[in-house]
């Protein structure tokens, strides 16, 4: 039905979206104020500057699956009493929190990184929007997505690693779904990509952390993340 090939990939494009702004986006403001008031050189006085990092993301992939969590339980409590349970997609709950934690770490340990390097609220302010576009991107293109989920731009977009928890969701939830190897691979590249970012974004959280008046310029996170 024309439900259940727009709505339902929506809804669940847009949840994984919510819970990445609720996991992953405070981690930008969060370590810089940290940073700003000296609070982060009181901690890594006690731990390591990846360890803390690594923290947060573990903080904020745990509010995400709380409040993930909670609303699959309102769902599948909720939509069969008004006679709608047969949009609840079962067989797509377990890569639903998958993708939850991949891209809570993934925008997570990116947003860490270029908060470690702001040192007040105007320059995390600046930089809060570009750090969101891959995040906001895949909404721009859900519609052709969803009326053609087999083609072969839909294909490309949803194995490019920032893309794929979105999109590879989205192309799931759709009637015709995608063959089976998709996913997997999909998965694969996301897990990939979420180790490289964690580690460069650990380089430059461990350099950035410490520094005081020196400006997020791409120039010095290219630095920081190669020299460590």
């Amino acid at each position: 039905s024309e439900l259940d090939a727009i709505l339902v990939p929506i809804i669940m494009m847009m949840l994984l979206f919510l819970m990445m702004m609720m996991g992953a986006m405070p981690q930008l403001q969060a370590v810089m104020e940290e940073k700003s008031m000296r609070i982060a050189e009181v901690i890594i006085g006690s731990v390591k500057p990846f360890d803390f990092m690594m923290g947060k993301l573990i903080g904020g992939v745990s509010v995400s699956l709380t409040a993930a969590g909670f609303y699959v339980l309102v769902a599948i409590v909720g939509l069969p009493q008004m006679g709608a349970g047969e949009y609840i997609p079962w067989n797509l709950l377990p890569w639903f929190f998958a993708y939850v934690v991949i891209s809570i770490f993934m925008y997570g340990a990116l947003l860490a990184a270029l908060g470690s390097a702001c040192n007040d609220l105007a320059e995390a302010q600046s930089i809060t929007f570009p750090a969101m576009i891959p995040m906001m991107l895949p909404m721009f293109i859900a519609m052709p997505i969803i009326q053609n989920p087999e083609s072969g731009f839909a294909t490309a977009v949803s194995l490019f690693p920032p893309f794929t928890p979105l999109i590879m969701m989205m192309r799931q939830a759709t009637p015709g779904g995608v063959p089976a190897w998709q996913p997997w691979v999909g998965l694969v590249g996301a897990i990939l990509f979420t180790l490289f970012l964690v580690w460069v974004g650990g380089r430059v959280f461990r350099v950035a952390i410490l520094l005081q008046g020196t400006p997020p310029k791409l120039k010095n996170f290219v630095r920081w993340a190669v020299r460590g």
